[in-house]
């Protein structure tokens, strides 16, 4: 991922350094967190420097930004850019700050049938979006109740 020539840095390159984890909190079991990026709440994903020698880690990490690259619709996650020119190396994307579905449905119990509907609807167009992505289709693979993010409370 690293370049010699600062003419392949790539477009989505974001310098460190504009990234404030000041305030930053864990958003997920994993290696999400909550950043500032540019004056906005961003979600970040790291590949910390002592993962470098797993290469199955590294190749999804890699995967995984070149997927996020290519993804452009409403009812799924943006990619906002990636640090891959120095370590710990980034994902940003947006961050969606109303919670998961599963959080909701633990808190709030069952949903209204016509909010359960529009929910529907905007899953099964997330996904028909990256099942019927040109060149090639993307499966998701792992749909569940916490991958479903809320920009919007319900």
């Amino acid at each position: 991922m690293h370049v010699q020539n600062a003419r392949e840095v790539p477009e989505y390159e974001i310098d460190p350094s504009e990234l404030d984890f000041s305030d930053s909190i864990k958003i997920t079991k994993g290696t999400f967190r909550i950043a500032k990026w540019r004056g906005i709440q961003v979600a970040v994903k790291t590949l910390e420097e002592e993962l470098f020698t797993d290469e199955y880690k590294v190749r999804a990490f890699r995967d995984e930004l070149a997927l996020l690259q290519k993804i452009r619709h409403p009812n799924v996650v943006q990619f906002l850019g990636a640090v891959t020119q120095s370590t710990p190396m980034i994902i940003v994307t947006e961050y969606l700050s109303k919670g998961d579905l599963c959080a909701y449905l633990k808190l709030k119990g069952a949903l209204k049938p016509r909010i359960a509907v529009k929910l529907a609807l905007d899953i099964a167009r997330g996904m028909n979006y990256l099942h019927e992505h040109k060149p090639e289709a993307i499966i998701h693979r792992d749909l569940e109740p916490s991958y479903v993010l809320f920009c919007v409370h319900l």
